[in-house]
């Protein structure tokens, strides 16, 4: 590989660690309203039928959100937990969605 090319990728690995390091600490402040139902590691609660969060792809957490925030969940006039999500996601700018996950991912497993 060509020295500028490794250069240039260093710079874009050395970029995107960057922008995960503070999008997960805007989304500390954007989780907390998730942990009274997920709890505040992102564990779950099977008491609220929350699901586990840690440990979740960030592809699939996003595309949860964005379908809450969108109304293609949490639409069902029974879903009581869907609407709540619903009505939570659709406060959400694609940047709190992003900077949420990434927090999500810096959440232990287990």
């Amino acid at each position: 590989m060509r020295p500028l090319m490794v250069l240039a990728l260093l710079l874009c690995v050395a970029a995107t660690t960057v922008y995960a390091d503070e999008g997960a600490a805007a989304g500390d402040a954007v989780f907390q309203n998730c942990m009274a139902c997920h709890g505040d590691q992102g564990q779950g609660d099977e008491d609220n039928e929350a699901p586990r969060l840690a440990g979740q792809h960030s592809w699939y957490l996003v595309t949860q959100l964005e379908n809450f925030r969108a109304g293609r969940r949490g639409a069902h006039e029974e879903d009581y937990n869907g609407q709540l999500m619903k009505a939570m996601a659709a406060a959400l700018s694609d940047e709190d969605i992003e900077a949420v996950v990434a927090y999500i991912a810096t959440l232990p497993t287990e």
